[in-house]
């Protein structure tokens, strides 16, 4: 799955698509998440930091981690000419904890979908979040033909997500005031050469 994603990563934000699905995440977590006093910020599974980047002018120093090298190596060229000096890049197993921290703000978008052991994720992620800090996840509702992966040889994830059953993940790990919302589509070229669109969500949890 690295290999894939490094592959990938010097195009990354060419495609406009991702650049309006990481747009329209980033409006809905504004319009249902107040982000005064700008959040410490990690964001999981970054690839470019797209999403983070969309939300530079209410963040505060934000991380930018990813188990791809060339991404981050993108990541952080982006993030040297958006003049963001108080942000990194890094390379990280997530497997193994979050390095740094402890962080106001927690984002993840198109992540957990790649993580194997999603409510072992959850409970370990809370020792890296402040007392008051949030978790925010933006994924794919639950895709029941796989067809957003469709053309990924090599996926071994969640063909997305049913609310109910994150937001039962999310309780048993200990979060609270447990929100979702509808967080716009991914448009994804397929099999067969088709662009549908996925719906997508928000989830956002407090410790």
């Amino acid at each position: 799955m690295v290999e894939n994603f490094d592959s990938r990563a010097a195009s990354w934000d060419d495609d406009p698509a991702r650049l309006s699905r990481a747009r329209q995440v980033a409006e809905t977590i504004k319009a249902n998440l107040p982000l005064t006093g700008r959040p410490i910020t990690v964001e999981l599974g970054a690839g470019t930091g797209l999403l983070s980047r969309c939300l530079a002018d209410v963040l505060g120093p934000t991380t930018l981690l990813d188990s791809s090298p060339a991404m981050v190596e993108a990541a952080s060229k982006a993030l040297a000419a958006a003049g963001l000096k108080d942000w990194n890049a890094a390379v990280a197993d997530l497997s193994e904890g979050i390095p740094g921290g402890p962080y106001e703000l927690v984002l993840a978008q198109l992540f957990l979908h790649h993580v194997d052991d999603v409510p072992a994720l959850l409970r370990a992620l809370r020792r890296f979040v402040t007392p008051e800090g949030v978790v925010v996840i933006a994924d794919l509702d639950h895709d029941a033909d796989g067809l957003y992966h469709s053309t990924s040889i090599d996926f071994h994830g969640h063909h997305g997500f049913r609310r109910d059953e994150l937001r039962g993940w999310l309780e048993e790990a200990g979060y609270r005031d447990i929100s979702f919302h509808d967080a716009g589509v991914a448009n994804k070229k397929v099999v067969g050469g088709q662009r549908p669109d996925f719906p997508l969500f928000l989830a956002i949890a407090r410790h």
